[in-house]
């Protein structure tokens, strides 16, 4: 398996999860793999294997203790 680097024309894409209610503590991972399905089902990119840069960022809401809104990761060109 051999793979290809990310072609720079295509522009970086970013999934989303919104959950209904918070996730727990211990399930933040579910809310990252929701989003990183969405950026994949949308990266338009022809079938195949890519080197690409992943990132992870979320909208918290800071109080006690705190929360995640809405989680985000955004796939780009590696490089």
């Amino acid at each position: 398996m051999h793979s290809h680097f990310f072609p720079r024309r295509y522009a970086p894409v970013t999934g989303k999860f919104r959950p209904d209610q918070p996730l727990g503590e211990d399930q933040h991972h579910e809310g990252w793999n929701k989003a990183l399905q969405d950026a994949l089902n949308n990266i338009g990119l022809p079938k195949g294997y890519y080197q690409a840069n992943i990132q992870y960022s979320a909208i918290i809401d800071v109080y006690n203790p705190g929360g995640v809104i809405e989680y985000e990761v955004t796939i780009s060109p590696n490089g």
